[in-house]
Parts: structure tokens; sequence; C-alpha cells
């Protein structure tokens, strides 16, 4: 499975694991300093987030067909997803065919 989040480290970061999924994520997570392995991680805003807003991260290359996308998230063990980009997706594929 593609994660683009991903950079050189590896950890377990309690924010960023309570974070979720989205095809289209409002937040990016960072490592800006790499210069110890005790290193955090940054969310940064792709966008302006309303107050309230659940914050989504992508755990697949959200650059990738629906499909694809999907297929990585079921190996990855995270079900079918259903966010709001694959549903629309979906319907419009429906609609054209």
């Amino acid at each position: 499975m593609c994660a683009p989040d991903l950079e050189a480290h590896g950890g377990l970061y309690v924010l960023h694991s309570h974070v979720n999924h989205a095809c289209n994520p409002n937040v990016s997570v960072r490592h800006f300093d790499q210069r110890t392995a005790l290193s955090r991680i940054t969310m940064v805003a792709k966008r302006d987030i309303a107050p309230g807003e659940e914050l989504f991260i992508t755990y697949v290359n959200p650059e990738a067909p629906l499909e694809q996308r999907r297929r990585s998230l079921l190996e990855g063990g995270f079900g079918k997803c259903v966010c709001e980009r694959c549903v629309k997706e979906e319907r419009e594929r429906k609609d054209a065919g």
C-alpha cells in the first residue's frame, strides 16, 4: 500500500493514530525535524478547516484511480472506502455508464 505521508521515519504517534482516512484529506503528516530518532510529527492543513471539522489524512496514494485506492485500503485491512470522494466518483461512474 502506498502511503504518501510517510517519510524516512517510522514510529507510533498518538495524534496520528487517531486521524481517520479520506481520499481527499484536509491535512497531511510531516516530519519536519529529522535530526533525531525522537522527531515529532506535524499535521499541516491542506486547506481551510472549519472549527469542529474532522481531520482526515490519506492512507493511500490520492492520485490513484478509485479502484486502486479501494484495493489498497482493502489489502491494508481498512475495508471498502466510502469517503465522500469515493462515493462521488462511484456515483459519477454509474451515471455515465
